[in-house]
């Protein structure tokens, strides 16, 4: 029997991640304000008239996206109490009518700070790699088309899930495809075994 899972709207606009954003590891040490305070130091400096003054109440809104992220929330306001889930980047930012890739650069950006500041404490997961191989990239789509989630051939190979998109743009289309076409099959079959009962002599005895 195929199944099919829709992620609709309603489940974009909670949070749904059952892990932290990864780019905030550095959130979780005693010293994280130093991170903040000298990116709110490195966008002063950088901010002309032209783009305009940096707002006044950014300090505060940028410690709550990052507070949001960190925790664990209880889905008790989407109806499902016994649930815990953290935000997920996207998700947040689309819930909190929040541009994504301000979102994103701003998160991207503080991390690049606290990696500089903490070289030793950056997770093997978010430390640069070498370019990946051709036989990398040939087991990459071989994992992603044998059905391998995205996230999980990321963190295999330390690299974003985003190029693992990338990169399997062919797979994913492949995987698309044959996708649809179960789900047709299967119609198609339910389709026909009602026809076959509702036309059964026996169903009306």
């Amino acid at each position: 029997m195929v199944s099919r899972w829709i992620r609709d709207s309603g489940w974009m606009l909670r949070p749904h991640g059952k892990e932290r954003a990864p780019g905030l590891w550095w959130y979780q040490r005693d010293d994280r304000q130093r991170v903040i305070d000298a990116y709110l130091d490195q966008r002063k400096r950088r901010q002309t008239p032209r783009q305009g003054l940096l707002a006044q109440d950014f300090k505060a809104q940028l410690s709550t996206w990052i507070e949001d992220l960190n925790l664990c929330q209880n889905l008790k306001a989407w109806g499902d109490p016994h649930t815990w889930r953290y935000w997920t980047v996207p998700a947040y930012a689309l819930a909190n009518r929040i541009e994504k890739g301000v979102l994103i650069r701003h998160l991207r950006e503080l991390e690049g700070l606290a990696k500089a500041m903490f070289p030793d404490d950056v997770p093997n997961s978010r430390r640069l790699r070498a370019a990946l191989t051709e036989d990398d990239i040939r087991r990459i789509r071989q994992l992603y088309l044998e059905g391998t989630a995205a996230k999980i051939i990321a963190a295999r190979f330390r690299i974003p899930p985003s190029r693992v998109g990338q990169l399997c743009r062919e797979q994913k289309a492949i995987r698309t495809a044959e996708r649809e076409r179960m789900i047709i099959e299967h119609l198609e079959q339910v389709s026909d075994s009602t026809l076959i009962v509702s036309t059964n002599p026996e169903w009306f005895l």
